[in-house]
């Protein structure tokens, strides 16, 4: 049985506190969004699948290939570590479709310190194919009891205090 999400439309605009100007993390609505049933590996050995998670969960598609994928990671696992705290946790799940495989993916994070977040692989990038993605990054913000969820297509910065707040908003209880 397929796991289906629903989520209402929303879009986000945010002020850049830093610099006065304004972004928008341009999130679209997911409608009926089909998560494969697929457990992907992880590096810890637990698998990841979506139906069982018990937290929200913002869920990166990204690869070692792909530029502004690499240039997020840093801000995605500083916000894994803001996110886990208070009363509504919200996991960071990033999702690699590097053909090479889980060591290449893993080794990459590694260099680059990337940790607190869940690593999971999908070289054949079979989920990517199944949720229609088109490009990376890709990821989806998603509730804790899964009736929300909504798709950013391209980079964010993910530690920005103004982008957490809005995420928490969006996602969280």
């Amino acid at each position: 049985m397929a796991f289906i999400m629903m989520a209402a439309s929303w879009q986000v605009a945010l002020a850049d506190s830093h610099s006065g100007d304004d972004k928008i993390l341009a999130l679209k609505q997911a409608h009926e969004t089909v998560f494969p049933e697929e457990v992907l590996d992880t590096n810890d050995g637990t698998g990841f699948a979506i139906a069982g998670q018990q937290n929200a969960l913002i869920v990166n598609f990204w690869a070692s290939w792909c530029a502004p994928c690499v240039h997020e990671l840093p801000a995605l696992a500083k916000a894994a570590e803001m996110l886990k705290e208070g009363d509504a946790p919200i996991d960071v799940v990033l999702i690699s479709v590097d053909r090479k495989g889980a060591d290449h993916a893993q080794d990459f994070l590694d260099e680059r310190k990337i940790s607190g977040v869940i690593s999971a692989y999908n070289p054949t990038s079979s989920w990517a194919r199944a949720l229609g993605l088109s490009g990376l990054p890709s990821t989806y913000l998603i509730s804790r009891d899964k009736d929300r969820v909504y798709l950013l297509h391209g980079p964010a910065e993910w530690d920005d205090a103004a982008v957490l707040a809005e995420v928490r908003a969006v996602i969280a209880p």
